[in-house]
């Protein structure tokens, strides 16, 4: 007990007897450090007020509900509640592990519900009626699942079923109050025993169906489990912090809306408000319109056939792969046999659902002041997580690359930490503990594909280090000169800065020279030819 804590307690204590109550008592039985406490006396909230002011603190009350008192000094927090009759108040908490009281002047503990055995034998049963319990309050449904999982208890039979049954209730607890208990469970160090009780409660399936549905969902050859049970290797693989158990979460959340098998289409093609269609079924392009308009705008109206992949979950679609010039076939759909699986562009399909998802909690609080901003880059995150498996996939299957490894290497890392006006170190921390354990919950991998994947990952990092700190050492003085003699301004002037920096970077030369310059410029004049 700390200094804080005991002036507060000697404060009351000369007024009416006072008792410690709840997490701190159960902590305190276990060996742990009691970090905040509850606090029980006879006292109202008006003399509490009074008593607290009179020795300097500012009391507070929250709740209008339960009248509490709450006094705060740093990171220290003290509840004060009334009660005449400690046994009443003991039914009015939620487990019995909770409502273990102890006298902190002569350290005598009052147990009426018998909370220290069930502590002891690791069952969680609610204070009352498991019924009365979690309507009074239904994230104490969330709270279950913490407690049962931090401190290894099993739930009674009777406490989970109703638990179960009342799961929709949540949905009239503020958001706030959900997102703080989520936050916890999710960072507990076995969190995944969590997020699987969660799932059997049902909350998954009434709270972010999206994440539900992945049950089930056979994936490709990459992969040895289906999507929800790799979701929980790759949240099982990543560390103890929120932000990243979070992108683990919801990182293949996606793959259920663009799941699909590879098939052929022919027919007679014909566009009609902005799609393309064969036979009734719509063409969709992984890059989008224009990808789609530079093979198929000439061929309207004449009868074609496509190598795609058929959406599972919208069966009238189908995504563009290849068109295949000079073969028959009957008209319509013809699934590959023992075709591939396809998950084409699942990273941004997960970023949009998670847009969805986000505003349905509050999880920016619990981002230490960087509230919204984090959560976007939670969606980039997501949106960029298969950037690394993709860059170098010919190291990954033992195959000859076209381009350098290390030009890719710097390449994808200046693209991922560079947001157009900041660099961001953070993300390419976040960027390789979510790959890692990606890579760790798929298929068996051989020695040499974990060999190759160490020296990506060290490379990567090395680099980021390496841009990170010589960013600010880009001499322009010569380039200057050099847009001066181009008679370069404006947004152009801008462009190519950004492009002489993205150059320098990747290259490792930020000593800028006229050959680097001159280079530099054709690539930018033919680059900006191309868009």
């Amino acid at each position: 007990m700390n200094e804080f804590q005991e002036k507060v307690i000697n404060a009351l204590a000369e007024h009416s007897p006072v008792w410690i109550v709840g997490g701190a008592v159960r902590d305190i039985i276990l060996g742990y450090e009691a970090k905040d406490l509850d606090l029980v006396t006879s006292l109202g909230t008006d003399e509490l007020e009074n008593i607290l002011l009179a020795k300097g603190f500012t009391p507070q009350r929250i709740g209008a509900k339960f009248n509490t008192v709450s006094v705060f000094q740093h990171n220290n927090r003290i509840d004060i509640v009334q009660a005449n009759d400690l046994r009443q108040d003991a039914l009015k908490r939620d487990f019995t592990i909770n409502a273990m009281y102890l006298n902190p002047l002569t350290n005598q503990v009052f147990d009426p519900l018998q909370g220290s055995g069930d502590l002891e034998q690791k069952v969680l049963k609610t204070c009352n009626n498991p019924i009365i319990t979690f309507r009074e309050d239904p994230v104490r449904i969330l709270r279950m699942v913490k407690f049962a999982v931090q401190y290894e208890m099993e739930i009674e039979r009777r406490v989970w079923e109703d638990a179960k049954d009342l799961i929709a209730l949540l949905v009239s607890v503020p958001k706030e109050r959900v997102t703080a208990e989520l936050a916890e469970i999710l960072i507990l160090p076995k969190a995944e025993k969590a997020v699987r009780l969660l799932d059997e409660l049902d909350y998954w399936e009434v709270f972010i169906p999206e994440l539900a549905r992945l049950k089930g969902l056979v994936q490709n050859q990459y992969h040895s489990l289906d999507v929800w049970e790799h979701t929980l290797a790759v949240f099982r693989n990543t560390p103890e912090d929120l932000f990243l158990r979070l992108a683990a979460l919801f990182h293949d959340i996606g793959k259920w809306e663009v799941a699909s098998r590879e098939c052929y289409v022919a027919g007679k093609l014909s566009y009609d408000i902005d799609s393309y269609y064969i036979e009734g079924y719509k063409i969709i392009g992984t890059r989008g319109n224009t990808e789609l308009d530079n093979k198929l705008k000439n061929l309207v109206g004449k009868d074609i056939k496509i190598l795609g992949a058929r959406l599972d979950h919208y069966p009238n679609i189908v995504q563009f792969k290849r068109l295949l010039v000079g073969e028959t076939a009957s008209k319509g759909l013809t699934l590959v046999e023992n075709g591939k699986r396809h998950f084409l562009n699942h990273e941004k399909a997960s970023a949009e659902l998670i847009k969805n998802i986000l505003p349905r909690y509050s999880f920016s609080m619990f981002f230490e002041g960087e509230g919204r901003k984090r959560e976007e880059e939670l969606l980039y995150l997501v949106e960029k997580h298969m950037s690394a498996t993709l860059a170098f996939m010919p190291e990954l299957r033992g195959e000859k690359p076209k381009r350098s490894f290390r030009d890719r290497a710097a390449e994808l890392v200046w693209d991922i930490c560079w947001d157009g006006r900041v660099y961001k170190l953070q993300r390419i921390h976040d960027f390789l503990l979510l790959w890692k354990a990606d890579y760790e919950a798929g298929k068996v991998h051989t020695e040499q594909q974990d060999i190759v994947f160490e020296k990506i990952f060290k490379k990567m990092l090395e680099i980021a280090l390496w841009q990170n700190e010589n960013i600010d050492n880009i001499t322009w003085d010569i380039f200057r000169e050099y847009v001066s003699n181009l008679k370069l301004t404006g947004p152009e002037l801008g462009e190519f800065k950004n492009h002489i920096r993205k150059k320098a970077l990747i290259e490792g030369q930020t000593n800028l020279d006229d050959i680097f310059l001159r280079k530099a410029y054709r690539e930018f004049i033919q680059a900006k030819k191309r868009s």
